[in-house]
């Protein structure tokens, strides 16, 4: 099992790549119509519930439904006619009346006076197509009232861009991977409505790639096998392994980038698109790139220890050469971090402006995210060579490792934030230059093709050479030409038509003064005018501003009389533009100006004079162009930023924007710095082992939770302060937006209404003149209008196409119709959406002077994407950095405040758990008169009565101890005195007696004399001991020292074998020096006495340290001690030895408990023989307890 479990990943990735290459049938759609047809039906019922209370409600009354799904449509039509409405269908024509043909040529300026597509609906279920989406639609009838009813399917536009998404409706189940389509195919899994009719069929999308299970299968495999690969190394860290890894990690790459080449750059993550350049196609691929290369790093890390050992070991010539080629290792992983990360600033479409919230994507994240794992990479390397290469980093490493590792955090975040600075700035300056550069020529290529393509048509045109010369039918002539010949381009630009009879006189503006019509234009043609061919009659206008212009002269001969026409074609300006955005039609022949937004500003100059411009900054009016040096160029004037591009000849154009400063740098440089604090040493540290061991118990110490309760208290606080400070900026933020929108509506309100004064009906007020006035006031203030009338009903748009494709409904939002016409007020902002863009719509009543309702004017309103997100960006990000210093700086306030609370608590209870009542244990120095206070004042005198009962027990237990002693003393003298007295007196007699052999007797008994006497004089030296044994104040030992003079001073006999065998380096106990000294010289001695009649004795002295104390074990190879004196061992009195007093053991066992260790005995299992191990506590383990 547990070499199953070794091998658990590579099992893994075997089985998923096995499986890969099964083929898997496409998942079946039967399952996922039966989950659509479902909440269809319930969908139903509560569209069902909302049409009849439609019928319900009386005839005159607006329907106004409270919560209505934004997924359906609901109209009510009383006589046909349409009364009241909630949402809205993206048609130009809601009638339901069809027209007969003459209704096409009484009224011709109603394109779709045929295209009615709600007259085709019946009371059964129908699944229709309106505009770009499409609804599942039913019809209620109930007597004059008829009731449309539709639920929104899906939106399919004609073409996808940023802005206009296709996508379904996912509250009935549907989601992209799937097509609604008509229920008439073959093959396919329809959905019914309630009543059991067809609806449409569920079809999966062709998805230009194979992202199905194989390829997700191998993924998975080749990531199952990288956990494989590392997880080998981390187990194993040697050299062989390290190879075995980095050959692996070759082979898995080679796989992976075989797998990134199938895959289409239609997939955002591996598309050119997002990055791309010459080294590497894609920014998934420079991901994996970048994966590698620290999986590299890592497997290096992993086995530093043998490669350290390795290279420290080899000979000098070949440990210089793997030092240097350590060396240019960190060199070229330097090197490669800098070129591919100025490479993705530069070639990539990602922001790494930290201080850009708005503007974060996904991609920014994963890439400092990436350069995050470098850095670590770079990291590794450089702590391998340190190891090698620098003696006293080996040394110092552990006490600096902290300092060091927050200093690499500095210098990373300072290269990130300033690499991103200037690079991003070098890149801005690019963008510039060529965008200035392409404006100074703006022309449209693929309109002068078609200006030269259709101007003979355009001269022999008889229905226009009918018409010239009457200036009535100019209009007619203009609608002429707009259907005919520029219908593709309306929406690009504007057409003004002029025809100049002989004599004619034109006014260029409402001031200037009239001058000749043909003079005017020719001028024109001459200034600026450049032909497109040598025989066209087009040319373009060099007029040097921010749009396109073109002017074609045509000469028309009728009646005898020249007429001269004039067609201007002038591209429509809208950078500033807060109404429709370009990118809902995808125009391709916007001007380049289009691309400057805010908060730049460009002013072009010609012969240094301003010709155009557009944003806030405040240009001169004229510049002198020499100072400028040629080509682009950049300045700092007061707090902007001024970009110059210098044009051959006197133009030039300018672009500036405010100048951004230090602050938002200082805010990236703090959110790198904790952002590769946490990755550099944080990750590495929670993921060390005995860091994940003690994850799961956390201590609950009394400071702990005040540490907690504290910081928290006060980061929830703070946060809680963060939120509300950006909600209020925000509010304010919109409030100002709001206010801007409110003087744009009274703009246009107040232009409108004086217009309007004597007009006393709405279809009076839809005039050629109101008409013309609506486009200038469109394009003067820089918005779209859109003018309903009194019905609701769209009657004119300064943007005709967006309604052309569908993209906004033709009837007014019905809420905002409500609120003016209903309840009567003077404005309504209603919040929009297209597609997957979202803004604000202004409608305001336009009254006549007798208070009729003429119309109601509509100005929708994008400014809120675009300027609201660049200001309030900064600032929210500023905010957020702000906070976070607090934060951080609250939680080391609250750890240093717990700190101030506990700590006459942690010195209790450290006094406490080291209390000696040998020693008398120092009072806590705490004056404040506060409850913690009282509890160090009852803690002092329990002090002081402790160290009083101390004494008392220790004079107790000294008297007590020498009362025992003396009792023990006078046994031990008393036993050899008894014979030696009897033998000598046995002596004496023999002498008195005169027997001859008294002298050879009185040898034998001197000799028994002297045993006795070295047996008082041992007894006396124990005595001495014991004497000493309380007088003696503990210091700090080192055990190493200790051990090793003794094994010195022991090992001197050819035939025992003393081997000293130590664990550390170092070994400090607090404990009585000589008392120490003595119990290990008495441990070797006896060890020596049992080994010393043996031919080969052998002793060994073993030093270990665990957690929290050190352990000595003395072992030997005599005969040990029997089973049945091992509990009398440390007894006094008792001795297996002829000369042993029996206070040795038990003086060692007193001296060691004293130092508040153990001692005990066992038999040896390497040796055999006895073994005694002492355990002491380390000097240091209650302080690391604490800390």
């Amino acid at each position: 099992m547990r070499a199953v479990s070794k091998h658990i990943f590579w099992i893994a990735s075997l089985c998923f790549l096995i499986l890969s290459f099964f083929h898997f049938s496409p998942v079946s759609t039967d399952s996922r119509a039966r989950k659509v047809e479902r909440k269809l039906h319930q969908r139903e019922k509560v569209l069902e519930s909302y049409a009849y209370k439609a019928l319900e409600a009386p005839a005159d009354e607006w329907v106004r439904f409270d919560k209505f799904p934004e997924d359906m449509v609901l109209y009510r039509y009383i006589d046909d006619t349409l009364q009241s409405w909630v949402n809205t269908f993206p048609i130009s024509n809601d009638g339901i009346v069809l027209r007969t043909p003459w209704y096409r040529i009484l009224d011709p300026r109603s394109p779709s006076a045929m295209n009615m597509p709600l007259a085709f609906l019946t009371d059964s279920v129908q699944y229709v197509n309106l505009g770009p989406k499409w609804y599942v639609v039913k019809v209620y009838d109930r007597g004059q009232t008829h009731i449309i009813a539709a639920i929104e399917v899906m939106e399919q536009y004609s073409s996808e861009n940023s802005a206009l998404k296709n996508g379904c409706n996912s509250r009935i189940g549907l989601n992209d991977k799937y097509l609604a389509i008509q229920p008439y195919i073959d093959g396919t899994s329809v959905v019914r409505a309630s009543d059991g009719t067809p609806v449409f069929s569920i079809v999966r999308r062709t998805m230009p790639y194979d992202s199905g299970e194989s390829s997700g299968l191998r993924w998975i495999a080749l990531m199952f096998a990288i956990i494989a690969t590392m997880y080998h190394q981390h187990k194993r860290k040697g050299i062989r392994s390290l190879y075995f890894g980095l050959g692996a990690l070759l082979i898995l790459q080679i796989c992976t980038f075989m797998m990134v080449n199938d895959i289409p750059p239609s997939t955002e993550f591996f598309s050119p698109m997002l990055y791309a350049d010459g080294n590497f196609n894609s920014f998934g691929a420079l991901m994996l790139f970048h994966l590698y290369a620290f999986l590299y790093c890592a497997s290096a890390f992993m086995a530093r220890k043998a490669i350290v050992r390795k290279i420290l070991s080899s000979k000098t010539v070949w440990r210089r050469l793997r030092i240097f080629i350590l060396g240019i290792a960190i060199i070229l992983l330097g090197g490669y971090i800098h070129t591919t990360f100025r490479s993705l600033i530069f070639n990539s479409t990602i922001s790494f402006d930290l201080y850009r919230i708005n503007d974060i994507t996904v991609y920014t994240l994963m890439s400092y995210f990436a350069y995050s794992l470098l850095a670590m990479a770079m990291m590794f390397l450089i702590n391998i060579f340190a190891s090698v290469a620098i003696p006293l980093y080996r040394k110092k490493r552990r006490r600096h490792s902290k300092r060091l590792a927050l200093t690499y955090v500095l210098l990373a975040s300072i290269y990130m934030s300033g690499a991103v600075g200037l690079y991003g700035f070098q890149k801005e300056c690019e963008n510039l230059r060529v965008l200035t550069g392409r404006m100074a020529v703006e022309r449209d290529l693929n309109l002068e093709m078609q200006l030269q393509a259709i101007e003979k048509s355009l001269v022999s045109d008889p229905f226009i050479r009918r018409l010239t010369g009457n200036p009535e039918y100019e209009d007619i002539i203009l609608n002429r030409l707009a259907e005919r010949y520029f219908f593709n381009i309306l929406p690009d630009y504007d057409i003004r038509l002029t025809i100049c009879n002989p004599f004619q006189k034109i006014k260029t503006d409402e001031y200037s003064t009239p001058t000749n019509c043909f003079r005017h234009f020719e001028e024109i043609i001459g200034n600026y005018g450049v032909q497109l061919s040598d025989m066209s009659a087009f040319y373009y206008l060099d007029y040097f501003r921010n749009y396109i212009s073109y002017i074609g002269a045509f000469s028309i001969i009728r009646n005898g009389v020249r007429h001269d026409m004039y067609l201007e074609i002038d591209s429509k300006g809208r950078s500033d533009n807060t109404g429709y955005p370009s990118v809902l039609l995808d125009h391709p022949n916007s001007s380049p100006s289009a691309a400057i937004s805010y908060p730049y500003s460009v002013a072009k100059y010609h012969q240094g004079r301003i010709t155009s411009h557009q944003g806030q900054y405040n240009f001169p009016v004229t510049v002198n162009v020499n100072i400028f040096e040629d080509g682009f160029s950049h300045y700092f004037l007061d707090d902007y930023t001024v970009f110059i591009n210098k044009l051959p000849g006197t133009n030039l154009i300018a672009v500036s924007r405010p100048s951004r400063g230090a602050f938002p740098t200082l805010i990236s440089f703090s959110y790198l710095c904790l952002f590769f604090a946490l990755m550099l040493i944080g990750a590495p540290r929670l993921f060390r082992k005995r860091h994940m061991e003690a994850l799961p118990r956390p201590k609950r110490s009394f400071r702990m939770k005040m540490t907690l309760f504290l910081t928290a208290s006060t980061v929830i606080a703070l946060i809680l302060m963060a939120i509300g400070t950006v909600v209020i900026i925000i509010g304010y933020m919109n409030n100002n937006n709001t206010s801007l929108m409110e003087e744009k509506l009274l703009s246009v309100q107040s232009s409108l209404s004086n217009l309007s004064k004597a007009t006393d009906f709405y279809n009076e007020y839809n005039t050629a003149e109101i008409l013309r006035a609506l486009n200038g006031l469109a394009r003067n203030t820089q918005v779209d209008v859109n003018l309903y009338n009194p019905l609701g009903e769209l009657v004119h748009t300064s943007r005709p196409e967006v309604f052309n494709e569908s993209l906004v409904s033709a009837r007014i939002n019905p809420d905002a119709y409500y609120k003016i016409v209903i309840t009567k007020r003077m404005q309504a902002i209603e919040q929009e959406s297209i597609s997957n863009i979202s803004y604000y719509s202004l409608y305001t009543p336009v009254y006549n002077n007798e208070g009729g309702l003429l119309a109601i004017a509509n100005i929708p309103y994008f400014i809120s994407d675009t300027n609201f997100e660049y200001d309030a960006s900064p600032i929210i990000a500023a905010i957020i950095n702000l906070y976070l210093i607090f934060i951080i700086a609250a939680l080391l306030v609250g750890i240093a405040m717990s700190n101030s609370i506990t700590k006459p608590l942690k010195e209790i209870s450290k006094n406490m758990l080291e209390m000696d009542i040998s020693h008398k244990v120092e009072h806590i120095n705490y004056k404040a008169d506060d409850e913690l206070g009282l509890l160090v004042r009852t803690y002092n005198k329990m002090i002081d009565d402790l160290d009083r009962s101390t004494k008392e027990l220790a004079r107790s237990e000294r008297e007590q101890a020498w009362s025992e002693m003396a009792r023990q003393i006078a046994h031990e003298i008393k036993n050899p005195l008894t014979p030696m007295k009897l033998s000598i007196q046995h002596l004496i007699r023999m002498k008195k007696q005169g027997m001859p052999d008294w002298q050879d007797k009185f040898e034998a008994l001197a000799s028994s004399l002297i045993e006795q006497i070295d047996i008082l004089s041992n007894t006396a030296s124990e005595f001495s001991s014991f004497a000493r044994l309380y007088h003696e104040e503990a210091t700090e030992v080192d055990l190493v020292e200790i051990l090793s003079e003794q094994k010195i001073l022991f090992d001197n006999r050819d035939n025992i074998e003393m081997n000293f065998r130590r664990h550390v380096d170092k070994a400090v106990v607090l404990a009585r020096k000589e008392q120490l000294t003595r119990t290990f010289v008495n441990l070797i001695t006896n060890a020596v006495q049992a080994v010393e009649t043996s031919e080969h004795g052998i002793i060994n002295i073993t030093l270990r340290m665990f957690p929290g104390r050190y352990q000595v074990d003395i072992e030997d190879n005599g005969s040990g001690v029997p089973e049945e004196n091992r509990e009398k061992l440390f007894s006094p009195n008792f001795t297996t030895k002829t000369k042993g007093s029996g206070l040795g053991l038990a003086i060692c066992k007193s001296i060691v408990t004293q130092s508040h260790g153990d001692i005990y005995y066992s038999q040896s299992k390497e040796l055999g023989g006895a073994d005694f191990t002492v355990i002491l506590p380390t000097y240091t383990r209650i302080n690391e307890d604490y800390t």
